[in-house]
């Protein structure tokens, strides 16, 4: 399945969108798009430095965590 090669791309490090579609062998818009799914679900987030936008999965905090099934 296509969305779980992006996340499996992200599980070495945060990378831009082309460099999981190079390693994915994906079309960088699809990546796009799957990585603003997994934004809104929670899974992954993105930060921006020296003016690229990199994505990462998301760490769960500890009160997250604590109040998962409340």
């Amino acid at each position: 399945m296509k969305n779980v090669k992006v996340l499996k791309a992200l599980e070495s490090g945060p990378k831009t969108v082309e460099e999981i579609a190079e390693e994915t062998g994906l079309n960088p818009m699809e990546v796009r798009r799957y990585l603003l799914r997994f934004a809104e679900s929670g899974k992954v987030e993105s930060y921006q430095k020296d003016g690229k936008l990199y994505w990462k999965i998301k760490e769960k905090d500890e009160l997250e965590q604590e109040f998962k099934y409340v």
